[in-house]
């Protein structure tokens, strides 16, 4: 049995990689990397070899990474090495809300003001003064 050995460029589709080009050759394999990076530079890109184990069982293969592009390498502040301490939450400033503001489902609000005019209805008939 003689494997047969492929190039494929693909993109990350969800969960999975999405195969954009499949060739014979590294050098064809990098043509088509660098169009690909080209095109689709602000996301990854990989660059694989693919060792099939034959040309019947095209499902049965090795990959082994050649070049990957990485849209976000060097970008940013490195991170910072952990302090003793400085896990710990910080504390509010004195006047300032919560960071984070959630939204309140509108049947929520619907309801506070259903609850609200019941209330005003049911004191109105109660305290009503003829």
């Amino acid at each position: 049995m003689e494997s047969q050995r492929k190039f494929a460029v693909q993109k990350p589709q969800g969960k999975k990689w999405e195969t954009l080009a499949l060739v014979d050759n590294l050098p064809a394999g990098k043509r088509e990397f660098s169009e690909a990076v080209r095109a689709h530079g602000r996301g990854y890109v990989r660059l694989i070899q693919v060792d099939f184990e034959s040309e019947e069982a095209l499902s049965n293969y090795d990959w082994r990474l050649v070049e990957l592009h990485d849209p976000y390498k060097g970008t940013g502040r490195p991170k910072p090495t952990v302090v003793a301490g400085s896990e710990r939450p910080m504390k509010p400033k004195k006047g300032k809300g919560p960071g984070e503001k959630v939204p309140v489902p509108l049947k929520t609000w619907m309801l506070a003001c259903l609850i609200a005019v019941v209330v005003g209805i049911a004191w109105a008939l109660t305290y009503h003064r003829p």
